[in-house]
């Protein structure tokens, strides 16, 4: 009886000490988590500077402000370089349009045109993934002697900016490390890697991400974010008849 009793009350510490794993939250909140990672909000802005790196070519840099509401909602005003002041881009919801002041009316895109090197409109304008994709299968892998849940997300949309994601994720801080991104045909088109992990705004957050194109061998492009703060813009500003007036 006295050894039943031991080792019932080392079960029973087990089960109270034992930390949680990947297994003991569901895919959808996983991804939630990594969302949290990126984003600090649903209410916020940051900087953006894009470079886009080819062999044998001078790079080419991009700068953006981008101010995002209710984490649907997108405002992108474009800073750098001189000839790109005056334009805005706006996503709500799955919606994008582009403003230049040269045609002086909103114009209809898709999130998967290419802004700069091998980076899309919708790479900047969205920064979370569970409002676009769901969670179709989850592993866990050991790579480089540390644990990893593998997220492979499909879209909800045929307007979502790609036809699927494969992501990989710290196990254990869900901070998310590498992600693949795959053409509607299936096709690799691109893998990223986030990086210059810096804590702002309480938590440590992936301020670069360095995205290799898969079809160009040696092209590289670099997101560099910075001045991420909480901002709560208007709801008005995320209309289309405004960005004629958005400064």
């Amino acid at each position: 009886m006295r050894w039943y009793a031991v080792t019932l009350s080392l079960c029973l510490l087990l089960v109270v000490w034992s930390p949680i794993t990947a297994s003991d939250i569901s895919k959808e909140e996983i991804l939630r988590a990594v969302d949290e990672v990126r984003a600090p909000g649903e209410d916020f802005s940051f900087d953006i500077k894009i470079t886009s790196k080819q062999q044998g070519k001078n790079s080419t840099v991009q700068e953006l402000t981008v101010s995002v509401k209710d984490a649907t909602k997108s405002l992108v005003k474009f800073t750098y370089p001189p000839e790109n002041k005056g334009r805005v881009l706006l996503m709500v919801g799955q919606n994008l349009w582009i403003y230049m002041p040269t045609i002086n009316k909103p114009i209809r895109i898709s999130p998967r045109q290419r802004l700069v090197g091998q980076v899309s409109y919708g790479d900047v304008a969205r920064v979370v993934y569970s409002y676009d994709y769901i969670v179709a299968s989850d592993q866990v892998e050991r790579v480089d002697e540390k644990e990893l849940i593998r997220l492979s997300l499909t879209p909800k949309t045929k307007e979502a900016t790609y036809g699927k994601i494969v992501l990989w994720v710290a196990a254990e801080t869900y901070k998310p490390r590498k992600a693949q991104f795959y053409a509607l045909s299936g096709k690799l088109l691109k893998t990223a890697y986030y990086k210059g992990y810096t804590e702002v705004l309480g938590k440590e957050r992936p301020m670069i991400i360095e995205i290799h194109d898969e079809l160009r061998k040696g092209e590289v492009s670099l997101m560099e974010y910075s001045h991420m703060q909480a901002a709560n813009l208007p709801a008005s500003y995320f209309q289309k008849e405004y960005l004629k007036y958005f400064r």
